[in-house]
């Protein structure tokens, strides 16, 4: 099954700025009026699956989708393989919690489980139209964009007494076998947010955070059943939970956004808008005149320099 396939029954779609305003504002207003927090991720390409790059370049290592007990050791691995290099502390600051850790491998490019995310609507539409090249040549740019909203309500682990304690955690809280970790159910069937300290330009400027939990599986810790529906009509049931990985590696249900400000948002719901080729640029051009979004403000630092500062030479 494709990841187009999955959303395509919830998404709303955004054919120019002045339908990305109206939505954006729709959308405002529900969230004040219901007190409701809500993360935001773009992505440049709408048929592209909601995967961390971990789960992703696991599976392609392996050939085969993976379960949450395989990710947990490949990820473990890679948090030994940094202690060898001698990275997992710093001279500033001592050791690093291992959020902190996994916040460093994923601004220098390693396979994470963290999924990148921004508290700020806007810098997650720019990352959905942003203009991307590969050896010099521009890509993706007559390709549908995708921007996912999530209800991180109750679920930001700064703000939460339950799970503010993993901001300074030497071992994984959500490692099977921990007797003060966290229930295996809860972890996979359940979506964290983390918004970490400054600890560089880059997450300031992009007012980022991360998403993480363990990859879906079907039991809750009160044994009722997490499942990713096939459309907003229950009447057209679910699909099996590893159908559903293919698409989303994390336990987000997605749903309608729905204008109406009456209408509760769904508890812990995923909401996905698709944003068409055709206003890309024109909504590129907007963000940078009325905000300044562009690589040097998003990415103030030597790496996104050498990304983006001369993206059309080429590199081989």
């Amino acid at each position: 099954m494709s990841a187009e396939y999955f959303w395509e029954p919830f998404e709303k779609e955004i054919k120019d700025f002045d339908g990305l305003l109206l939505i954006i504002n729709q959308f405002m207003e529900k969230q004040v009026s219901r007190n409701t927090k809500f993360a935001w991720r773009g992505q440049v390409k709408a048929c592209w699956p909601l995967h961390s790059s971990l789960y992703r370049r696991m599976n392609v290592t392996k050939g085969k989708a993976l379960k949450e007990k395989e990710i947990e050791r490949s990820e473990g691995e890679i948090l030994a393989e940094l202690h060898r290099w001698g990275l997992h502390s710093s001279a500033q600051s001592g050791r690093l919690s291992i959020l902190n850790q996994l916040a460093m491998l994923q601004h220098y490019g390693a396979p994470t489980r963290l999924i990148d995310i921004t508290f700020n609507v806007w810098i997650g539409v720019w990352f959905a139209v942003e203009k991307k090249w590969n050896n010099g040549i521009e890509v993706h740019e007559d390709q549908d964009a995708r921007l996912f909203a999530f209800d991180i309500t109750d679920r930001l682990i700064n703000e939460n007494p339950d799970y503010r304690s993993w901001e300074d955690d030497l071992h994984r809280p959500w490692r099977s076998g921990r007797d003060d970790g966290l229930d295996s159910k809860e972890w996979t069937t359940s979506v964290f947010a983390w918004k970490p300290a400054n600890l560089d330009a880059r997450i300031a400027a992009q007012n980022g955070g991360f998403l993480l939990g363990g990859v879906p599986a079907s039991n809750k810790p009160d044994n009722k059943k997490f499942q990713f529906p096939r459309s907003p009509n229950s009447k057209d049931g679910w699909w099996g939970i590893e159908e559903g990985r293919q698409a989303c590696c994390i336990a987000a249900r997605p749903h309608v956004f729905e204008s109406n400000k009456r209408r509760a948002f769904s508890s812990g719901a995923l909401y996905t808008f698709r944003i068409k080729a055709d206003a890309k640029k024109d909504i590129r051009d907007r963000l940078e005149k009325l905000f300044g979004y562009k690589h040097s403000t998003i990415y103030p630092d030597f790496s996104g320099f050498s990304s983006f500062a001369m993206p059309e030479i080429k590199s081989y």
